[in-house]
């Protein structure tokens, strides 16, 4: 999933490093970028029986045969996305006091296979791969036997009863935080296990996240011709052995973050200013994405706003403070951009946890060179 976030935001700072070196093309970058998504409408995809409220009070004594059931639930979605054959329109929606947020993902995936997906505003450019070094697939309903176990480890899996998805009756999985609220609510299809729609809500109750199939085809007949999987390969793989070594050369790389998100996957990748290093964390649930790079931001990104995230100042792609979107800012030599698919409060305490100056105002903290910024903002190209 973080892969098409990561492109967008890519495409709008690129446009941003080239309109410092040329100020005349300023206002014309920040529009062509803006509006890349078109917004859908959502389409009704079952109910939960009404019993089932967001808040029950601290999980002591789980009905043990509901756990038993969900768990056996979502261990058949994980091995269903791996082994079933499809294709379908994924749409993903994000709400917050500030706004809202839709669009589409088209997804194929055969048995055995990587997961190839495309956003709406680039359907011509078909990216395989993963978020989370391997564990995350890049479909917002996709799991992983790893995503699973740490969605275990942090959370009370439960049965939730029965309703429908993409027309297709589907039993409903509750996932429970410790506190006794609410964090989501995944539908899985009575037939072959693979999750059709997803929920996810914030600790206070609110629901942040959908994302659901609009159209499914199961089985390999219905897959049709899948797009041409881009040979590029944009990064490289770093064990966790390497860690100790990066932190030595300061490069700040947590074992986990707040809210028990872990570092599940480390890749990185050579630019001609230096190496651009992406650590994933997730807790099963939420993923949070990390880019570091040697460097400092200039002044100002034209398009982007500035806002106050646990007392630092930083850039945000969205002013209305939905949870899919990037966060950027410099400290201590090094350039910090976190994409999220998370709650609000999530990516909020993770960005506090990371390094920000302390002392030096934002606005001074200038370019080490326009030619670094511009290969920074355009790593890929």
């Amino acid at each position: 999933m973080l892969w098409l976030y990561w492109r967008r935001i890519r495409l709008m700072v690129a446009g941003f490093a080239i309109a410092v070196l040329l100020a005349a093309a300023l206002a014309l970058l920040a529009s062509t970028v803006g509006g890349a998504r078109r917004p859908v409408a959502t389409r009704g995809a079952g109910r939960l029986p009404d019993a089932l409220p967001l808040r029950r009070g601290p999980v002591t004594d789980p009905d043990a045969a509901k756990v038993r059931r969900g768990l056996v639930l979502m261990n058949a979605a994980a091995t269903a996305c791996r082994t079933v054959a499809y294709h379908g329109l994924q749409m993903v929606a994000w709400s917050a006091s500030g706004g809202s947020d839709a669009y589409l993902i088209e997804v194929w995936h055969r048995a055995g296979q990587s997961e190839l997906a495309a956003g709406d505003d680039d359907m011509d450019d078909h990216v395989p791969g993963t978020s989370a070094g391997g564990d995350a697939a890049v479909g917002v309903l996709s799991l992983s036997p790893r995503m699973l176990g740490l969605m275990r480890a942090n959370y009370l899996i439960e049965y939730a009863g029965s309703g429908s998805s993409s027309s297709r009756p589907a039993l409903i999985v509750a996932v429970w935080r410790h506190d006794g609220t609410l964090a989501a609510r995944y539908w899985l299809d009575q037939v072959t296990g693979l999750p059709l729609r997803r929920e996810v809500f914030d600790s206070r109750g609110r629901l942040v996240n959908e994302g659901a199939f609009i159209d499914l085809e199961i089985g390999a007949k219905g897959i049709g011709r899948l797009p041409a999987a881009s040979a590029r390969a944009w990064s490289t793989q770093l064990s966790a052995r390497r860690l100790p070594a990066l932190r030595k050369r300061g490069w700040t790389v947590p074992g986990m973050l707040a809210s028990d998100l872990t570092l599940v996957g480390l890749t990185t990748t050579a630019t001609r200013s230096g190496p651009i290093l992406d650590a994933s964390y997730s807790d099963g649930l939420s993923v949070i994405s990390v880019f570091m790079q040697r460097g400092q931001l200039p002044a100002s990104l034209p398009g982007w706003q500035r806002a106050m995230v646990s007392g630092d100042q930083v850039y945000l792609t969205q002013p209305s403070g939905l949870g899919e979107r990037g966060l950027a800012w410099s400290s201590g030599g090094y350039v910090y951009t976190v994409i999220a698919d998370a709650p609000q409060d999530t990516v909020t305490a993770v960005v506090a946890q990371l390094p920000h100056n302390q002392h030096d105002g934002f606005w001074v903290r200038v370019g080490l060179g326009l030619k670094r910024i511009g290969s920074w903002f355009d790593p890929f190209g």
